[in-house]
């Protein structure tokens, strides 16, 4: 009986352990399209494609950091979006076009092809204003 104990909290401390393992490995990617430095050198909006395996679509993001930052390995901390399963044409890495524009130093507007499934828009980051303009 004690060895059917002892077998039952070694297989619990085996599965919480394998969990925590599964939930730190990440099987997204992200690769760099386009830079964008603000007016003031500061900030720079980073567009990126996130790949996140077989079952998930491309998405492309937006995020907001320094300007010496690199991207960090995360999703897009301003704006995500993906295809909605073909209905927005897709870039050649995958994912929907995107267009950043700075219009001043606080201001920012990010454009999107109409039919682009969106999980992301924030309108404010950092001190900077962000509008969004839909295209076809």
């Amino acid at each position: 009986m004690a060895s059917i104990t002892l077998l039952k909290r070694y297989l619990l401390i085996l599965s919480a352990a394998s969990l925590q393992h599964c939930k730190s490995f990440d099987m997204c990617r992200n690769d760099l399209i386009a830079e964008y430095p603000g007016p003031n050198n500061k900030l720079k909006a980073v567009v990126f494609q996130r790949e996140c395996g077989a079952t998930t679509d491309f998405s492309t993001q937006v995020s907001l950091i320094s300007i010496d930052e690199s991207l960090p390995d995360q999703g897009g901390n301003l704006f995500a979006a993906d295809t909605d399963h073909g209905r927005a044409p897709a870039i050649i890495q995958g994912g929907p076009e995107v267009r950043i524009k700075w219009e001043g130093p606080h201001r920012l507007v990010l454009g999107h092809h109409v039919q682009a499934r969106i999980f992301l828009a924030e309108k404010e980051r950092n001190e900077i204003t962000v509008s969004y303009r839909s295209f076809q």
